[in-house]
Parts: C-alpha cells; sequence; structure tokens
C-alpha cells in the first residue's frame, strides 16, 4: 500500500500528468507484486521553485528536480526500498522528459499504530 506524493512545476503541454503518475504507480506496484489499485497516488504542481537564485515556474529538463515523497507500511528490506525509490525517479524522469537523475525520492515508512485505513488503524 504505498502513496506516491508527487510536488513539481508547470508541465510542458505535451506531458499527461495523470497519465505519469498512473504510470509512476503501475510500475510500484508491478516491482511489489501488488494489484495496482493498492499504489496511490497525488499530483501537486508548484507555482515556483528557487534552486538558489534560479527561479522557475516550469519544469526545466536540467534542474529544479520534481520532489517525490513515497509512504509505505514498515517492514520492506533495505533492497527494497532501494528498487522502489530508483523506481519512483526513473519513471518520472522517463515520463517527464527530464534529464537523468533529476528527481528527487524521499521514502517514509507507516509504522504499526500509527496508520488509519480501511475503517481501523492498523496494529
Amino acid at each position: 500500500m504505498p502513496v506516491i506524493h508527487v510536488e513539481a512545476l508547470r508541465q510542458h503541454p505535451e506531458v499527461d500528468v495523470d497519465a505519469v503518475l498512473a504510470t509512476v504507480c503501475c510500475e510500484v506496484a508491478d516491482l511489489l507484486g501488488e494489484e495496482s489499485n493498492g499504489t496511490w497516488g497525488t499530483w501537486r504542481t508548484l507555482e515556483r521553485y528557487v534552486e538558489g537564485a534560479d527561479e522557475q515556474t516550469k519544469q526545466p529538463r536540467d534542474t529544479h528536480p520534481p520532489f517525490a515523497r513515497v509512504v509505505a507500511f514498515e517492514g520492506k528490506d533495505p533492497e527494497t526500498v532501494t528498487k522502489l525509490v530508483r523506481c519512483v525517479a526513473e519513471a518520472l524522469v522517463r515520463e517527464l522528459r527530464l534529464a537523468e537523475g533529476n528527481a528527487f525520492v524521499t521514502y517514509e515508512e507507516a509504522r504499526r499504530g500509527r496508520l488509519y485505513t480501511g475503517g481501523e488503524v492498523i496494529a
């Protein structure tokens, strides 16, 4: 049950943000061997983004990487976490037509007793 939150600048007209997010979610689900409807995603478009003194309002190819935060239930081994964040990064770079490596992805664990879903707190 990973949830992937993406924040990025406004994309170029040829980029279908909904399709990009769906692709990222499906590739993560495939990696984990799960049904695709169990991987959720959100997208937030940033109005502006500053790297040092360089302010942008539209996604450049080589700088101002999209931010992705992956939240998943605890217990995944380090190798799986590495594959998961790499999967998200590579899918974003490919689908957004960015320069290689131009994505920033973090991973957070949802811990037992601190996650509510499906009508209950998961213990």
